[in-house]
């Protein structure tokens, strides 16, 4: 019965990169119109804040991409795919980043702690993803203890 149990915690699933991906969208465009908005009110221009958005995109559609293209594997497994494509993904948006800032000379302040806000965001994204991907596995397992019939051992 015990091989009945360990089989739901082998199983390989998929990271839901869809809704990554829309939650990940929506907040860094929350963060960077919050940005350009804190922007307008100090005296610059709302692109201060904007300029995030523009520059979080390519490292997040990057891991992403990444992401989908590995095979599924066991719910437990997926912590260091998601860490390696949290670095790649803040790599990405340094070099990015780094670009824009010297090209378009935004409101440094304003879009380092953007573009911070940013990444922390999406990485708390990453990681409740991948908890609640272990926890449903959890939740399956659990149910399907509570479903097996207990045989006595005299009719086993």
């Amino acid at each position: 019965m015990a091989d009945l149990s360990s089989q739901h915690t082998l199983e390989s699933t998929r990271l839901p990169i869809l809704k990554m991906a829309g939650l990940s969208v929506l907040v860094c465009v929350l963060i960077g119109l919050g940005g350009g908005a804190v922007a307008t009110t100090r005296g610059g221009e709302m692109t201060d804040g904007l300029l995030t958005i523009a520059v979080m995109f390519p490292g997040v559609i990057a891991t992403l991409l990444g992401l989908n293209m590995l095979p599924a594997r066991p719910a437990g497994m997926w912590g260091v795919p998601v860490l390696g494509g949290t670095m790649l993904r803040a790599g990405i948006v340094a070099v990015v980043g780094l670009a824009a800032y010297i090209a378009l000379e935004p409101t440094k302040e304003l879009f380092v702690l953007t573009l911070l806000t940013s990444l922390l965001a999406v990485l708390a994204i990453d990681v409740l993803t991948v908890l609640a991907l272990v926890k449903s596995v959890e939740v399956v397992n659990s149910a399907d203890e509570s479903t097996m019939s207990v045989v006595p051992e005299g009719q086993a």
